[in-house]
């Protein structure tokens, strides 16, 4: 059964009205016109679709949530329909991904988006992608992923595309393999792409002193590991933040072992934060044929599941945050650069890039230029060349695929060998008791000189410090030169264990990242102190303890920065207003909910204490708030630390004038914008990506609970651009099969006449979840 599609008639004069409103006026919500034929869309809802594919039988069966459970006759028909149903749903989200990563999306929406595509046609992620392929196109996978796309084509030449290509008039052109391995980079780059390295080196150039704010671990002593620091322009660090990954992002996960469990099964928790988006980033999807079956998430464009659970295990996933991308300098000569003592010719191929324009489409050339260590990257005067683990052919089909159908956890293990990029912390369980930790990855090994080195400086590349040796960019690498994977810290059948990006082991003998690189360690202290909690005095662990777990809006930060104004009240130079605002926060419970007026002030005060701290220093040296360090160092810093006192003021103030002067902050920004409560700033907004032109197709806005620092997690910002919780799973057993509790924030359907489009919404943001079973 199909959608019956608009007849000619209702779809073109409908789209002549929005034309001529665009015409008229570019900012006028013109797509709301679209939204009466809404209930003529949710009528012909389709609940089961039967597939012929060119590999067998296949079904695919939507239950009262939007979520495909798809049987099929064998492999390859189970990945040509779980492509169907992915493009039925999804389409438009996994084209634009695809024309991110190649630099296409000025073709469509315009030349303002030009720098951004000219940024990822010079990175050259395509390029990698096409190497990945090169890899499996002679593969055991080869086939399952050809599959994979023969039915997203398929959907493509004969279903109904969605509303977005149609305003914008064009067809997507046919999936590849190639695309599928675009998503791999493009959600690897989202949680690798870090430009830290050149951060810091802007930092030290420009504010020395200010080093000691980013120490290497977050309880230890910084030290300046190489004092060559090179000229690098602020202007590009400033340019590149625009495509490094979100900062924002983090993620929860925790496992227990029987032992402290009431069914004596091991139990398993994940919640990944990432961009909050309309459509979200997660597919739910259920998968059956023969004896695999596997249920859980899955991102567009991927024809596996990424985080879930079979029969007999589960597993969840948070990103170690590992330090996976170096940056090389070199002394040119016109188009060539020195690299051991040899004049070589950068690497040049030049691309298009198209450009929709007022006069039709433009084109423009773009030359991609590398070298040994990978693309260059020129901006404002500043030439360097990036090395990412990315760039090179990686294995994660094969990782995630192999672990989908694992058996046990040595089995899940086995798998995870392959998984290259991004380093991620794997959490697992079995249904027989077993569990694992294992922050599966590529981490390179950095020498300069005959010497181990981190790989949080600028290299020199013309001297060729800092390689990574086996790793061949736009190839296929050896990988000989990297961290192996026995050798990465990790536990095997622990009682319990939880990662929220904190720095995942504190002594190794190998560099992985510095504090820049790792999370503040709030969440992780939390959940490991309600674990504690939770099994005192012998009691056992149900999927509700989890829940609440994942409930939890207690802020570790509070509890430090709140006390700490309690034990010292009457040390700190309030003023008498500022000093009611206090009084607020003292009598708190920490507790991040919507509805309270002290966690309103708590999380305006941390901002202006930040900003009360450091702004004289950094702003005197062009440094803006992006560049301050993390709420940890802050928090930690002693009374009469240097960073306390005003540089513009003759006095020299410590800790408690400069808390003082921050709560005068945050009740003159209250009383000026009337706010009363966290919700009135704590405010879920997600948009769609023709936002701000439509509002009509965004996500409902919803006052949240919790913070960046706490276990339920969410992060507000001013702008349409928000993190939380991406996806929430709990999952268990019993004897014969697996029990998943899971839940994504809007709806399995990215199309907005569709009833799923965001029902999943308030279960989302109440902890309310989707029960779904795997196995007999």
């Amino acid at each position: 059964m199909r959608l019956r599609p608009l007849r000619r008639g209702e779809f073109f004069s409908l789209l002549s009205v929005a034309i001529l409103l665009i015409l008229i006026s570019p900012m006028y919500d013109y797509m709301n016109l679209f939204a009466p034929f809404g209930q003529f869309w949710k009528f012909h809802e389709v609940d089961k679709i039967e597939l012929t594919t060119p590999y067998g039988k296949a079904v695919i069966e939507y239950d009262e949530y939007g979520v495909p459970h798809i049987t099929a006759d064998n492999l390859e028909s189970l990945f040509y329909a779980t492509g169907y149903a992915q493009a039925k749903d999804r389409l438009f989200q996994m084209d634009l991904q695809r024309r991110l990563m190649k630099g296409q999306l000025s073709e469509v929406f315009g030349e303002s988006l030009n720098e951004t595509d000219e940024f990822y046609i010079k990175m050259d992620f395509e390029g990698a992608a096409k190497a990945t392929w090169e890899y499996f196109k002679n593969s055991e996978y080869a086939p399952l992923l050809q599959a994979y796309c023969d039915g997203v084509n398929k959907y493509i030449e004969d279903g109904e595309l969605q509303p977005e290509f149609k305003l914008l008039g064009y067809t997507p052109k046919p999936w590849t393999p190639v695309d599928t391995f675009l998503v791999n980079k493009l959600i690897a780059w989202g949680l690798t792409g870090d430009f830290w390295d050149l951060k810091r080196a802007v930092i030290l150039k420009n504010l020395p002193e200010a080093g000691e704010l980013y120490p290497d671990y977050l309880n230890h002593t910084y030290q300046i590991i190489n004092s060559e620091i090179p000229n690098i322009n602020k202007s590009l660090v400033d340019w590149l933040s625009n495509f490094e990954k979100d900062d924002s992002a983090g993620s929860n996960n925790w496992l227990v072992s029987g032992k402290y469990t009431e069914n004596g099964k091991p139990m398993l928790s994940n919640d990944p934060h990432l961009s909050l988006r309309v459509p979200p980033v997660w597919y739910m999807m259920h998968l059956k044929a023969g004896d695999f079956e596997v249920q859980g998430v899955t991102f567009p464009g991927i024809p596996v599941i990424i985080i879930g659970q079979n029969k007999y295990i589960s597993w969840g996933v948070t990103n170690v945050g590992a330090d996976v991308i170096d940056f090389y300098t070199y002394k040119f000569n016109g188009d060539k650069y020195l690299y051991k003592g040899e004049w070589r010719e950068v690497s040049k191929e030049v691309k298009t890039l198209k450009m929709l324009t007022d006069e039709g489409i433009k084109e423009k050339k773009i030359v991609v230029e590398k070298t040994v260590h990978g693309p260059l990257i020129e901006k404002y005067g500043t030439r360097v060349a990036v090395a990412w683990t990315g760039l090179s052919a990686t294995t994660e089909l094969r990782a995630i695929f192999n672990l989908d159908k694992a058996r046990n956890v040595q089995e899940a293990i086995d798998a995870l060998k392959w998984f290259y990029v991004p380093a991620q912390n794997f959490v697992i369980i079995d249904r027989e008791g077993n569990t694992a930790y294992y922050p599966a990855g590529k981490y390179p090994i950095r020498y300069t000189d005959g010497k181990e080195v981190p790989g949080n400086v600028i290299f020199n590349g013309s001297r060729g410090e800092g390689e990574w040796v086996g790793f061949t960019p736009y190839g296929i690498s050896s990988w000989e030169g990297f961290i192996p994977f026995k050798e990465i810290p990790h536990l095997i059948n622990p009682d319990y264990v939880a990662t929220a990006n904190q720095r995942p082991v504190l002594s190794f003998k190998h560099y992985i990242g510095d504090s820049g690189y790792f999370a503040d360690p709030y969440r992780g202290m939390r959940i490991y102190e309600m674990l504690k909690e939770k099994t005192k005095d012998g009691r056992k662990l149900t999927v509700q303890d989890f829940i609440d777990m994942q409930k939890d809006v207690y802020s570790k930060p509070a509890e430090f920065f709140v006390n700490d104004i309690r034990e010292n009240f009457d040390r700190i130079p309030f003023s008498d207003r500022a000093k009611e605002y206090a009084k607020e926060l003292i009598n708190w419970d920490y507790r991040m909910t919507y509805d309270s007026k002290a966690a309103l002030i708590f999380s305006l005060f941390i901002d202006e204490f930040m900003n009360e701290t450091f702004h004289d220093e950094f702003s005197s040296a062009g440094l803006d708030e992006s560049y301050y360090p993390k709420l940890w160092v802050l928090q930690n810093l002693p009374e009469n630390s240097k960073w306390f006192d005003d540089i513009n003021t003759e006095k020299t103030e410590n800790r408690y004038d400069i808390i003082a002067r921050a709560m005068d902050r945050v009740a003159e920004k209250i009383e000026e914008k009337g706010w009363t409560k966290y919700g009135d700033i704590n405010r879920f907004i997600a948009v769609h990506p023709f936002y701000p032109k439509v509002s009509f197709m965004n996500y409902q806005v919803m006052e949240m609970n919790g913070s960046k620092y706490t276990v339920y997690n969410f992060r507000y910002d001013y702008r349409p651009d928000q993190a939380g919780s991406s996806w929430r799973m709990i999952t268990t057993f019993d004897d014969a099969k697996g029990i998943m509790y899971g839940i994504i924030p809007g709806g399995n359907s990215g199309n907005y006449f569709s009833k799923h489009y965001q029902d999943l919404l308030e279960m989302w943001k109440e902890c309310r979840y989707i029960e779904m079973e795997v196995g007999e």
